[in-house]
């Protein structure tokens, strides 16, 4: 006899997995037309093919947000069970849809791969299919793949691997020491597409590159696994919040999720400390995941605020990793350097910058204004950068300082920008001023960003005792950063503090953001990292991946702008104000003259 299932007639003996399977096919909308939820087929899935597994609150709030976002993050400590929620939802999904589901499983090695999420998913499938021998599958262990079709090991090959487009595909990420990512599945075509990227954190940056490719196809998802360490490195770009990272998001004592920005996903926090161990008493309910003892057993090895720790126990973005950068995101957006200017009249200066890279950096010139608001604070604009397109023949086009040459020298006299008002990187590379001035003009201006710090004020508001005067004074800026490329970086900061940078494009931003710095010297000195650095100490490009081209050249414009006459009001201080106040030496002679009145005698 038939029965009543969710509203439908079902034939007796009708199997409950492929009821399941029958409602998540007719789609979310039907689903919520009936009163339920996506997330509750899935886990009807889940408890059916393996009912030995546990339900607790980490697992039902990462089954909500897989089901409801396109991208969903899952960050956290170890032990945590982001690698399982992935790998079983992973499972469900291809197994719904065997025929039009390519499902990319990504680690950084194949050992790694091998020991953690590929492990998982074929010990699950190997479970439910012993429990339904009708589900769909064919493992390939050797090839790190579970296929629709039933292969052997002899069809696959590297020559079919793009035509091996329904199943589940393991993808080592690193090979032979290089960093390939998904370069072997990037053109990958298939109606519903699933990407697994545990590890994310240990990714290079270029690794979010292939997400746009993949959302070329019909139906894309990903999820996004990985232990938080830096808020640059690719989890941290998947994690980061739609207002950018803040106080609001670092270091988090209980669990929590927020909207994305990338790809206006989501992003689950499962912090260690808020473990679902702890809300019972008594022993340990759930042995895998994060409990007081695997705590107290980091701690007997690692301090409580090392990385590790961090890592390992409490899984959340440490406020360290926000306040040692040049920028913050919502530095920007409090002072509102991407905001757009409106001037209070025509009078703005123009002025032009040439990041001169090339031979593997790009090339990045563009050009700025500054001037007064309709508020009449001084503010600078920027423009977009452009990339200085350098082309190979150089018997047809010239050499490549004189294709740079004519390129800023034309978008220059578009924009009404005399040669006086334009500045070039010349560190290293003095044939461009040559180059320049046979082009167009000798009257261009040489930024060199080598060397010391100059001997300008670096603030108002720092004070320091001249040891040949032994008055104080206004520290300098060669007092205050260790070379020159340190001080032009951080007056991009001071500017934005100040609140008069306006149009500050999103690469410069990101560039800004991503640079770090330090204190050296006694703590006295302020570094930023190096660009390039060495295996045992890398630097920005080996840390990001990329080089800071964009951001070379926005601290390239401000520089320009502050010698065109662009005066920082975090360096000038608000001079009028300061003129209206007693200073500290007319307050000190006051104090004096008062106490030397109550020692005279009284007639």
């Amino acid at each position: 006899m038939p029965f009543l299932k969710y509203n439908l007639p079902w034939p007796d003996g009708a199997d409950a997995l492929q009821i399941e399977f029958f409602c998540i096919k007719k789609g979310r909308e039907w689903i919520e037309s009936q009163g339920r939820t996506l997330a509750f087929h899935y886990n009807e899935c889940r408890r059916l093919m393996w009912p030995e597994l546990d339900d607790h609150r980490w697992h039902r709030i990462c089954l909500e947000k897989m089901c409801e976002y396109k991208i969903c993050t899952l960050m956290g400590c170890a032990s945590s069970g982001k690698t399982h929620s992935a790998a079983w939802f992973g499972l469900v999904d291809y197994m719904v849809f065997p025929n039009e589901t390519c499902v990319l499983v990504s680690s950084t090695t194949i050992p790694g791969l091998k020991k953690r999420v590929w492990n998982e998913m074929t010990m699950l499938w190997e479970r439910a299919v012993a429990r339904y021998s009708w589900l769909p599958g064919n493992l390939l262990d050797s090839a790190i793949a579970i296929t629709t079709d039933d292969l052997d090991d002899s069809d696959y090959d590297e020559r079919k691997v793009r035509s091996m487009t329904k199943g589940i595909f393991g993808i080592a990420c690193v090979s032979g020491g290089k960093f390939v990512g998904l370069s072997r599945f990037i053109g990958i075509k298939q109606k519903r597409v699933r990407l697994i990227a545990d590890e994310a954190g240990a990714m290079e940056i270029s690794f979010l590159s292939a997400f746009a490719n993949l959302n070329n196809n019909e139906d894309f998802r990903a999820i996004v696994l990985g232990n938080p360490n830096d808020i640059q490195d690719p989890l941290g770009k998947c994690a980061e919040p739609v207002g950018g990272w803040s106080e609001k998001y670092l270091e988090p004592t209980k669990t929590e999720w927020w909207p994305t920005r990338f790809m206006n996903g989501c992003c689950v926090n499962l912090v260690g400390q808020d473990s679902p161990n702890f809300d019972f008493e008594g022993p340990t309910r759930y042995k895998y995941l994060i409990s007081k003892e695997k705590i107290a057993d980091t701690l007997s090895f690692f301090a409580e605020d090392s990385a590790e720790f961090y890592a390992m126990c409490k899984g959340v973005m440490k406020v360290g990793t926000m306040s040692r950068r040049v920028l913050t995101r919502e530095m920007c957006e409090k002072n509102g350097a991407q905001t757009m200017a409106v001037w209070g009249d025509s009078n703005q200066t123009k002025c032009y910058f040439v990041d001169s890279g090339y031979g593997g950096d790009r090339c990045i010139g563009g050009m700025a204004s500054f001037g007064k608001d309709v508020n009449g604070k001084v503010i600078l604009s920027f423009g977009k950068p452009k990339i200085i397109p350098i082309k190979v023949d150089r018997d047809k086009y010239g050499e490549p300082e004189e294709q740079i040459s004519r390129f800023v020298r034309d978008d220059c006299e578009a924009n009404g920008i005399p040669p006086e008002n334009m500045g070039h990187d010349a560190t290293g590379r003095g044939s461009l001023g040559t180059a320049l001035a046979k082009e167009w003009s000798a009257q261009t201006n040489p930024v060199e960003s080598g060397g010391a710090a100059t001997k300008r004020i670096a603030s108002l508001d720092l004070l320091v005792v001249d040891e040949e005067t032994k008055q104080k004074r206004p520290m300098r800026c060669d007092e205050k950063f260790d070379r020159r490329v340190t001080e032009y970086w951080w007056c991009v900061r001071y500017a934005v503090e100040a609140g008069q940078i306006r149009d500050l494009p999103d690469e410069a931003m990101e560039e800004l953001c991503a640079r770090k710095w330090d204190m050296v010297k006694g703590n006295t000195i302020i570094s930023v990292e190096p660009k390039s650095g060495t295996k045992t100490k890398p630097g920005m490009k080996e840390r990001t991946g990329k080089s800071p081209d964009v951001g070379d050249w926005a601290a390239g414009i401000v520089e320009m702008a502050r010698r065109l006459g662009f005066q920082i009001s975090k360096l000038a201080n608000e001079t009028q104000v300061k003129r209206d106040k007693p200073d500290w030496l007319t307050k000190a002679a006051a104090s004096v003259q008062k106490l030397h009145e109550s020692r005279l005698l009284k007639s």
